[in-house]
């Protein structure tokens, strides 16, 4: 797959449906593959807002596709400048409150997981040995 700017949900849902049909999976299969239902695929791909990121990264991951995030440094910064001359007036950007956003997810998938499935048992994460 080439790379694909995604701009907003239904660029996203289109890239699914055309990677998914160049690979020739039905939404059935690839849904199975991916541990999502079939309707949240079909709904992903329609464009829907508000997926969980959890289940797009394991869809991707289903599809053999990366996601990377990427500087645009050609993008007009706040009042027309360009994001690198921007940056040279800034310091290094601060990836405090992505990692915060990312850890919030992660809390809040566990507490889903938690709740889909209490019989699973933790492991032990005492340092007694």
């Amino acid at each position: 797959m080439r790379d694909v700017t995604i701009a907003d949900w239904n660029k996203l849902g289109a890239t699914i449906k055309a990677e998914r049909t160049r690979l020739t999976l039905s939404q059935h299969e690839l849904a199975a593959r991916a541990g999502v239902s079939r309707s949240w695929l079909a709904k992903l791909e329609a464009g829907h807002r508000g997926a969980e990121f959890e289940q797009i990264l394991r869809l991707l991951d289903a599809l053999g596709v990366s996601l990377i995030l990427r500087s645009d440094s050609s993008a007009p910064a706040e009042g027309g400048v360009s994001a690198s001359a921007a940056s040279a007036h800034r310091a290094d950007p601060d990836f405090g409150a992505l990692r915060e956003l990312m850890d919030k997810h992660q809390h809040s998938a566990e507490i889903r997981r938690r709740a889909w499935y209490p019989d699973v048992l933790e492991p032990d994460r005492s340092d007694n040995g």
